[in-house]
């Protein structure tokens, strides 16, 4: 055997090694599992469709310190649309869908009153319950922190129509004596 043969044998076995062994890049690691933290592992966002027409509460623990309840909502692993235009809180980027509900043919384009909206809510204590957030920014303008439980619901917010959690607190974080962390 030549010499030159020998190489080009050895180049194309290094060839084959080289691309065989290289380890392929590591996927990312998920960002959200189903059901609530069962620690402070992360935050925990309930997501309540029934005001939305799904007769659903979807619950996510996102991992991590997100910082912010639109930031755990961004990150739970649900179809989020927003729109250009300003939102019930002034914020950009409002949320207009979460999991394409509401299911309806109009563009996102701005909160109008007396119109549904998905609002942002938190949990207080004395009593442990879900409390309506007025931040400016909305959901963005609301500091979560690991531990914590963040909702999200559909709906106008009159005594007709109200735009309030299905679920309380409890029945979303069942973990004995759990009790929001102060963020």
């Amino acid at each position: 055997m030549s010499a030159q043969r020998a190489l080009r044998r050895l180049s194309v076995v290094l060839v084959l090694v080289f691309t065989f062994a290289t380890p392929l890049p590591a996927t990312a690691a998920p960002t959200w599992k189903a059901g609530a933290c069962t620690s402070a592992e992360g935050v925990t966002v309930a997501a309540d469709l029934t005001g939305a027409g799904r007769p659903e509460v979807v619950v996510r623990c996102v991992s991590g310190d997100p910082g912010t309840a639109r930031t755990a909502l961004d990150r739970a692993g649900l179809t989020i649309h927003t729109s250009e235009q300003a939102g019930v809180y002034e914020e950009r980027d409002h949320v207009c869908r979460v999991e394409n509900l509401p299911a309806t043919a109009d563009a996102c384009a701005g909160h109008q009153e007396g119109k549904p909206y998905w609002k942002v809510w938190r949990v207080g204590i004395d009593p442990v319950a879900w409390r309506g957030t007025q931040t400016g920014g909305g959901p963005s303008g609301l500091r979560v922190c690991p531990g914590a439980l963040v909702g999200f619901s559909f709906g106008v917010g009159t005594p007709q129509r109200p735009n309030e959690m299905s679920v309380t607190p409890e029945r979303v974080v069942t973990t004995p004596g759990w009790l929001p962390p102060a963020c």
